[in-house]
């Protein structure tokens, strides 16, 4: 017993010992126990991964190697660009603040394209070269050349130049209406001016339009592979080693990579480049109609079995499709056998139709399918897609047979006749108030002369349907669902809980125009 007593002693002043000189010599017992440990098991990790069987990593040894092999195939048609322009109003700026003698200095923007031919065709984006004196090529094999501007279209964002070089790699152009959400693709580029830096994700979306730059025809396809600024005009490439889109922007609030950058469809380059490397002006085709989009509740409203197509808001007077006998409303579902599936199609569709085309439409009028032809027109002078339509929402005469007012004159309302100007009704569950129009509102909106009777919208809940349906204040409702509206009871008889179920299709006086809006609760 007194033995055991006397090692356990023993044994403690050892541990005591140890421990006073690790504090004596500042040693880390603790720590280099933990290291030990840490160390052991990364070693039994490592030889775990050397033991791995070939079969455990060959999907990732082939993905790796897929990367790879698109990569170095698809890099030598891909270029750097740099641009360069003199800003005189900074220059001037610069001679007010520092005198005469102050060297001027140049506007400088970088970016990326692909090559199109053996003989020196680059695409690339219209802003990468946007008003510059001097643009300069550089190849992935190093060698810079001096470009010149063969042609450029704004409306898309895209520009053709030229270098006189020999030994070029042409990109392969891959057909861009294959794409699908998830595909992996790669993009090339020059990120903040590094050369030739590949990044790669998946398509998040395709159709994209409604972003927030000035370019008229978007349709893009979305992608969260990085794309930062230096990659506008560079290739986004799918597993074929194919040019499926040209990177053209990106959503962010830092200036940097967030996950979704924009590509233009290699379809819309293709058109477009083909035509600027010939020399030739872009034309395109023109129906000279307003439209917008059919979601399901659009689609709903008018009738139709599924979201699709792109519906009238205005048509233009003495335009192409004025003269087809086009209608606001109506809905355009097909074009030449090609079906239209948003707006943004048809605009596409449209465009690349060469002008005096005659073609055959497939429309949605009056909950029924009927054919028009039409034969497009060439787009005016400055045509903006994005424009405003103001030019467009003209009134238009009421078409042969068509029953300006449903109440036969012999037979007036007495309740319209009895009513007070004042007369205004809250239709709370839409979210706004609409009141007869009378002198006071008149007034009080400015109205057009000729706007004698309806419902003016007299105020709008910025969180109600009304609103998200964009009812404005000072917009006369002049028809709802086919009627005709000539004070407010009227459309209080129209606007019943089951058919803003469904959606009501309304027609109003906005200034001179005439605006069409669909009102449904969501």
């Amino acid at each position: 017993m007194r033995e055991r007593m006397r090692a356990n002693r023993g044994l403690l002043l050892t541990f005591i010992i140890t421990m006073a000189l690790g504090v004596s010599y500042h040693l880390d017992v603790f720590g280099h126990v933990a290291y030990a440990v840490e160390r052991g098991k990364l070693k039994a990790d490592l030889d775990h991964l050397q033991a791995f069987d070939a079969s455990d990593v060959v999907a990732l040894d082939k993905l790796s190697h897929a990367f790879r092999v698109i990569a170095a195939a698809v890099k030598p048609s891909v270029v750097n660009i740099e641009s360069a322009s003199s800003n005189e109003e900074v220059n001037r700026q610069l001679k007010q603040l520092f005198g005469e003698n102050v060297q001027p200095r140049p506007s400088t923007s970088t970016g990326s394209g692909i090559i199109l031919d053996e003989v020196g065709h680059i695409v690339t984006n219209n802003h990468v070269i946007e008003d510059a004196d001097s643009i300069h090529v550089t190849l992935s094999d190093g060698r810079r050349f001096r470009a010149e501007t063969i042609g450029t279209d704004p409306r898309t964002d895209l520009a053709v130049i030229k270098i006189d070089a020999q030994h070029l790699h042409a990109a392969r152009i891959g057909d861009s209406s294959r794409v699908g959400v998830g595909d992996v693709v790669l993009a090339i580029g020059s990120p903040f001016r590094l050369g030739h830096s590949v990044s790669h994700g998946i398509i998040s979306a395709v159709g994209r339009s409604n972003v927030a730059v000035d370019i008229d025809y978007q349709n893009w396809l979305q992608t969260d592979a990085a794309i930062n600024p230096g990659n506008s005009g560079g290739p986004l490439i799918n597993a074929r080693g194919e040019v499926i889109g040209i990177n053209t922007a990106i959503a962010t609030e830092s200036g940097g990579h967030q996950g979704v950058g924009f590509a233009i469809p290699s379809n819309t380059v293709k058109f477009v480049a083909d035509q600027l490397r010939l020399g030739k002006r872009l034309v395109r085709g023109f129906l000279g109609v307003g439209i917008g989009p059919v979601d399901p509740q659009i689609a709903d409203a008018y009738g139709l079995n599924e979201p699709g197509g792109a519906r009238i808001t205005a048509v233009g007077q003495g335009t192409p499709a004025e003269k087809a006998g086009l209608e606001p409303e109506d809905i355009i579902l097909g074009v030449g056998g090609t079906r239209v599936k948003t707006r943004e199609d048809l605009q596409e569709i449209i465009a690349a139709i060469a002008p005096d085309t005659k073609v055959e439409l497939d429309i949605w009028r009056d909950r029924k399918r009927m054919n028009l032809t039409l034969v497009v027109g060439a787009q005016p002078e400055g045509f903006r897609t994005t424009g405003s339509l103001r030019e467009l929402e003209r009134r238009r005469p009421p078409r042969p047979g068509e029953t300006v007012d449903e109440k036969p004159k012999d037979k007036p309302d007495l309740r319209e006749s009895s009513q007070d100007s004042a007369d205004s009704y809250q239709f709370e569950e839409l979210g706004f108030e609409s009141a007869t129009v009378s002198p006071a509102l008149a007034k009080r909106f400015k109205l057009a002369a000729d706007v004698q009777n309806g419902a003016v919208i007299t105020w709008v809940d910025p969180i109600g349907e009304a609103y998200a349906a964009q009812l404005r204040p000072g917009q006369v409702i002049i028809r709802a669902n086919g009627r005709r509206i000539r004070n407010v009871h009227q459309l209080e008889q129209v606007l019943t809980a089951e058919a803003v179920a469904k959606g009501v299709r309304l027609k109003l006086r906005d200034g001179d125009t005439e605006i069409y809006r669909v009102l449904h609760v969501r």
